[in-house]
């Protein structure tokens, strides 16, 4: 879906210039900035999508996400509390995605050999062999989401949207009027 609407505007400045027209306060450049950023997030999960169907495969991006981080551990197995750590969610969230993996043969789970409450999750064979096609065909997509970008441009792309995280992450519902 293109950006551009058929007047040739943005569907985020089109959307911004509404805003701005009914609401006299508000901050046209920011709304426009932020629908840009939902727009971008849509456009890249539907190009992961078609680069997931070429590949022939169904994965969620925090199954790659959880395969990665395995694949990258190489000898070094790793326990659901690290894995929810380094992925940053919930122990609930890796159960469920450790069960669909094992299910599917790419994971197991491995008893520690000392103690009895912690459990291992390591590659399979065939999970290691899947994460040989996968992690460097994302590493290809995720270079070309920014095609023609300079290394500063990227690096202040990375920086800006770390920004916009940040305030996502400390939004205060009751602070809005």
């Amino acid at each position: 879906m293109s950006a551009t609407r058929l007047d040739g505007t943005t569907y985020a400045a089109h959307s911004a210039d509404l805003y701005a027209k009914v609401f006299d306060w508000a901050d046209k450049t920011a709304i426009e900035g932020s629908l840009a950023v939902n727009a971008a997030f849509n456009a890249q999960m539907a190009a992961l999508t078609r680069l997931c169907g070429a590949l022939g495969i169904n994965r969620t991006v925090g199954r790659h996400a959880l395969i990665r981080l395995l694949h990258f551990a190489r000898d070094h197995r790793l326990t659901q509390f690290e894995i929810a750590s380094e992925m940053q969610v919930t122990s609930s969230n890796v159960t469920f995605l450790v069960d669909g993996l094992e299910k599917e043969g790419l994971v197991q789970r491995l008893p520690h050999p000392t103690d009895r409450r912690t459990v291992h999750v390591q590659l399979t064979p065939e999970g290691e062999d899947f994460a040989k096609i996968i992690v460097p065909s994302m590493a290809r997509f995720m270079a070309a989401m920014l095609d023609g970008f300079d290394d500063a441009e990227k690096r202040l792309f990375a920086d800006l949207l770390q920004r916009f995280q940040h305030n996502a992450d400390a939004f205060d519902a009751k602070s809005i009027d």
